[in-house]
């Protein structure tokens, strides 16, 4: 009978060629919709400042003609710069994962317990070691970046280290050591990188500007589809992570104690966004609350742990903390 994680991997790898097929269609597609949106934004500004209006058809059709052509010169040249930034997107996501949290790669001397459990978990699982960071956060939560097993960085805040005991730390670093095995963090990974630029290709915090609202209005498609693609690719993840968390933790009691400790702290990881909440073990709830359409709200609970914990329990035959 195959390995249940073996399986698991296999549909994640599967899950990772689909998702880039759509995903770099839609990120060619926001580009090119932003560009459009920019541009078109100045024409209609040029028109109004120099006070060009047409006066009779013609100049009407010419003015017509002439801002189409402006849009699809805009279009193409998106999807030309798309083209050339989509191999920059999977290189610059573990960077901007540590830009966005704060997080510093550990020194190869430093924190010597974790480095110790993370290389032994890496061994049982059979994967290349993961590097680790440390987030100056007391909210206790982690996460795992990486587009392929091998070179996987798994980073923990300050908060969970000094908040859990070592067999709970350990549990948790277990935890991310089977999403690497099981593909997960990749998945998660090029999700992220690839609907991440997506989304930022149509914001970039100057939604009260004219360019702003021109590229809210015309990215609608490509910034929902995005969310949807989000969905679509990690369905299922939470219920899946904690089944392997479950088969490969040595103590999937002390991983369920540290789940709760996770859930019952009211502080939140306060540097992350939306597009990079997948990756943390604890789906942030503020970020859950800041979404907005369908896709973003299933997305986020489907991530949290309530459920996920009683979900724990069962798999592991652990009955509640209160019976």
């Amino acid at each position: 009978m195959s390995d249940p994680t073996d399986l698991l991997a296999h549909r994640n790898r599967m899950r990772i060629v689909g998702l880039m097929v759509l995903a770099t269609l839609n990120y060619m597609l926001a580009v090119a919709v932003a560009l459009v949106a920019i541009a078109l934004t100045f024409a209609v500004l040029t028109i109004f400042n120099l006070n060009i209006f047409p006066d009779d058809a013609d100049t009407a059709r010419l003015l017509g003609i002439g801002i189409a052509v402006i849009a699809a010169v805009a279009f193409v040249v998106g999807l030309l710069v798309a083209v050339a930034r989509i191999p920059f997107a999977r290189r610059s996501l573990e960077h901007n994962v540590l830009h966005e949290t704060g997080a510093v790669v550990a020194d190869p001397d430093a924190q010597p317990e974790v480095r110790n459990l993370l290389e032994g978990l890496a061994i049982a699982a059979d994967v290349p070691a993961p590097r680790f960071a440390v987030i100056d956060d007391p909210a206790p939560n982690s996460f795992g970046v990486g587009t392929r097993p091998r070179n996987t960085l798994v980073g923990i805040t300050i908060g969970l280290s000094q908040q859990l005991t070592r067999d709970e730390l350990e549990a948790v670093l277990a935890y991310e050591v089977s999403r690497i095995r099981s593909w997960d963090v990749a998945l998660t990974s090029w999700t992220v990188a690839l609907t991440g630029c997506a989304m930022s290709a149509l914001g970039g915090g100057d939604e009260d500007s004219s360019v702003g609202v021109a590229k809210l209005l015309l990215g609608w498609i490509p910034r929902t589809f995005a969310g949807w693609l989000q969905v679509w690719a990690l369905r299922d993840q939470g219920r899946e992570r904690d089944r392997a968390a479950v088969r490969f933790t040595r103590n999937p009691a002390a991983l369920i104690r540290a789940l709760e400790k996770l859930h019952a702290d009211p502080k939140q990881v306060g540097r992350v966004s939306r597009a990079t909440a997948p990756l943390w073990i604890e789906f942030p709830p503020r970020v859950l609350r800041g979404a907005t359409g369908g896709a973003n709200r299933r997305l986020a609970q489907e991530l949290l742990l309530d459920e996920r914990i009683d979900t724990l329990r069962e798999l592991a035959s652990i009955p509640p903390s209160n019976a």
